[in-house]
């Protein structure tokens, strides 16, 4: 695997989601109101540690890949049953940083396979807490899954 590359982040807005015509999607809704409160460029430094080799591909961004690996752990899914969600749901693209929604998966799942193996489970298990608990800091309060 590749060295990873910070990317020149900047915090795309809802308002430039690119949605299908004709679908409502509202700003207030739980997957929005916490991507755009969650310090994804902070963490994103974090993750680049893992990382060190110039060899092999240009990971995936850490937004898609994270964002892909909290949904899975907040709403209790198999690898296969998020990308599923994930394709299927514009709010959960937005999350995971998609530009646009677009009807198919960002990855397949052996690659959310080996970002939990490379990233480490209890690693995973962690960020997610610690982003949940600043959610809750923020006053950020939307319900999500099963583990709140």
């Amino acid at each position: 695997m590749g060295k990873y590359h910070l990317t020149n982040y900047e915090q795309m807005s809802f308002d430039d989601f690119n949605q299908p015509s004709g679908l409502p999607i509202d700003r207030d809704n739980r997957w929005v109101v916490r991507a755009d409160n969650i310090p994804w460029h902070d963490l994103e430094k974090q993750y680049a540690l893992v990382f060190t080799s110039n060899r092999g591909p240009k990971p995936l961004p850490f937004r898609l890949v994270f964002g892909a690996l909290m949904i899975q752990q907040l709403l209790e899914l198999t690898d296969e049953e998020t990308l599923e969600q994930i394709k299927e749901n514009p709010y959960l693209q937005y999350f995971v940083g998609q530009s646009g929604y677009v009807y198919q998966r960002p990855f397949s799942s052996s690659t959310l396979s080996r970002a939990r193996q490379r990233i480490g489970d209890d690693e995973v298990l962690a960020m997610v807490d610690q982003i949940e608990d600043m959610m809750i800091a923020k006053g950020v309060t939307s319900k999500i899954g099963k583990r709140h």
